[in-house]
């Protein structure tokens, strides 16, 4: 018999490339899905100039609203864009496998970021981004950047910039050429919380779409971005904090580092550590972050 399910996802070209990606997965396993995508404008997504970074939820709010009230069955979010405090209604039934967590620089000829000239301008309207390309290049000039991922790229080959910072499995997802992209290595930069990684959300009370998108769990990447995300909240950081965290696992355990900037990139606490349990994990190096100055860095912010 056949079962129809609402998604909802956002209007943006990569939005709808990764609920296509996460609905072919499902049709996998449940070929009898009818699954219908409706697209929804997030706030972020109708907010003009620079994003308010005092907002959580900027680009996942709508989708939630739309969940509470029954409009559709399930959502798609990027990971890294979710509140870590989620409404008590809703539940993140799937974390399908991890993309390269990675972020590259986006060029017209490839170039790493050593090789960029001094004062260059690099596009970008992440925080964190933003502090990391000031603690090692400070004779950079940090430009914003809004639009989709496809349209910034665009603006790159016509030459009306110099550089932009992009996560790298957005730019794989919309199969955008590498020939322009330089990975940058993570002891450089690390990545947002749950960069690369997708959410898949349900209401709590319909245990039956529950179990269908819980087949597309993956449990190392679930282990490994909550050991991420439980980090950023365990220092109560969010968009207005630069913080950047990555965990993988090796030989069964799970591997973090994380790190706290200042806005300015002067300022930066590294840890790093090893554990079993990815949310003690993450609260255990939140606590030696405060420890070696992060409460300060925080507080400033």
């Amino acid at each position: 018999m056949t079962q129809q399910l609402r998604v909802g996802t956002r209007r943006s070209p990569l939005a709808r490339t990764q609920t296509n990606e996460v609905v072919q997965r499902l049709k996998v396993i449940f070929p009898q899905l009818d699954i219908v995508i409706l697209g929804f404008t997030s706030i972020g997504d109708q907010t003009k100039g620079p994003l308010p970074t005092s907002t959580p939820g900027i680009f996942t709010s709508t989708l939630d609203a739309a969940l509470i009230n029954g409009d559709i069955d399930f959502a798609i979010h990027s990971l890294k864009d979710l509140p870590t405090a989620r409404p008590e209604e809703l539940t993140i039934a799937a974390i399908p496998k991890r993309k390269s967590a990675f972020d590259v620089l986006v060029t017209v000829s490839g170039q790493k970021i050593d090789d960029l000239p001094q004062g260059a301008t690099v596009n970008t309207s992440s925080l964190r981004r933003t502090a990391q390309l000031l603690a090692t290049r400070s004779d950079l000039k940090i430009e914003p950047l809004r639009g989709n991922v496809d349209s910034r790229v665009k603006k790159i080959i016509r030459g009306e910039l110099q550089a932009i910072v992009l996560a790298e499995a957005g730019l794989s997802r919309l199969e955008i050429s590498s020939v322009y992209q330089q990975r940058i290595p993570m002891d450089f930069m690390l990545p947002a919380p749950a960069q690369g990684a997708l959410a898949v959300e349900c209401r709590r009370s319909d245990p039956n779409i529950v179990h269908i998108l819980e087949s597309i769990d993956c449990p190392s990447t679930r282990a490994t971005t909550t050991a991420e995300r439980t980090f950023l909240a365990s220092t109560q950081g969010g968009c207005a904090i630069p913080i950047g965290a990555y965990a993988e696992y090796i030989n069964d355990e799970i591997h973090l580092s994380a790190e706290v900037l200042s806005v300015d990139g002067s300022k930066r606490i590294i840890v790093s550590g090893v554990g079993l349990d990815a949310t003690e994990l993450g609260y255990q190096l939140a606590q030696k972050a405060y420890q070696m100055g992060a409460k300060k860095i925080l507080n400033r912010a």
